[in-house]
């Protein structure tokens, strides 16, 4: 079956061009932007129509335009999307990641919506996988604040905080098998050390997982199940030196304190840093104490042995 939304975008998008392609100078850098923009938000809003509420992404991650476009007030998608939103943008409670905050407000991140808060499930595995797959290829041309936001829908029965983090490990193991590209040859495969991260096509990436069962760390508190996963590569560019990391942590354990109603978890150490352990800040408790992680190393790829 033809891709019907996207066929009509292409005839209404060719409309356009031929009728700005005088305009394509420097002087109308913003008003192509703006046309990209449009197109954008015209695909979602087709998409919607043929499509409906329940639309699968397929893995394919929207932009914040898109989100908006494809999925009006009254979708599940809308009110995941609408939640993550007022967090970051809480002015009176401030979100400690300022990152984020800029991220969503310079339109750098992009989204994946997933039908339930089961990450162990094998579809969503595979979704994902898609979803990061494309965006890597276009993540240095999203910003600096660049992430690939997971929103899935919001449970009336969530599971426990040691299901979603049982799951949460169950979700980077499969997507390590699924990766096309070799683990990076910088990056230890085993867990436990000062210099291992995830990795998914040839990337590091940091990420962070937020449940409806946390109540005392708020920072890692969501009504619906949110994972957040950033190249690793931002870090260099927001940090570029020893003053700057050390002035934007600083900020960030200022806001945490005021945040969080628990002390900032010590596991929160400087990537390579003597006895750091990425691993144990991609998901944080209710109390101090480390998550287990049931794994000693990720899965090898099944994509490349194939």
């Amino acid at each position: 079956m033809f891709d019907i939304y996207s066929l009509a975008a292409s005839l209404i998008g060719g409309v356009l061009l031929v009728l700005i392609a005088d305009m394509a100078s420097t002087k109308y850098r913003s008003v192509l932007k703006t046309l990209r923009d449009t197109l954008s938000s015209l695909t979602g809003s087709i998409r919607a129509v043929f499509d409906g509420e329940d639309n699968d992404q397929d893995g394919n991650p929207l932009t914040r335009a898109q989100v908006t476009a494809a999925f009006p007030e009254g979708t599940w998608q809308n009110r995941a999307y609408e939640d993550y939103k007022a967090v970051l943008l809480d002015e009176e409670l401030v979100f400690p990641c300022t990152y984020a905050t800029k991220g969503f407000k310079t339109d750098d991140q992009l989204y994946l919506f997933i039908d339930s808060d089961d990450l162990s499930d094998s579809r969503h595995i595979c979704s994902l996988a898609k979803a990061l797959s494309i965006y890597l290829p276009q993540a240095r041309k999203l910003g600096p604040n660049t992430s690939l936001v997971l929103l899935a829908k919001q449970s009336d029965n969530p599971r426990s905080m040691e299901e979603y983090n049982t799951q949460f490990w169950e979700l980077l193991n499969g997507l390590a098998k699924l990766d096309k590209k070799p683990w990076p040859s910088n990056t230890p495969r085993d867990i436990d050390t000062d210099r291992w991260c995830f990795c998914f096509g040839g990337e590091q990436f940091f990420t962070v997982i937020q449940t409806p069962a946390h109540r005392v760390r708020r920072t890692r508190y969501a009504q619906g199940l949110t994972v957040v996963f950033q190249p690793k590569w931002i870090f260099d560019i927001l940090f570029s030196n020893d003053a700057k990391r050390a002035g934007a942590l600083a900020k960030v354990r200022v806001l945490l304190a005021k945040y969080d109603p628990i002390a900032v978890s010590p596991e929160l150490k400087n990537y390579g840093e003597e006895g750091s352990r990425e691993s144990k800040q991609y998901f944080l408790l209710d109390e101090n104490v480390p998550a287990p992680c049931p794994y000693d190393k990720l899965s090898a790829s099944e994509a490349i042995a194939a």
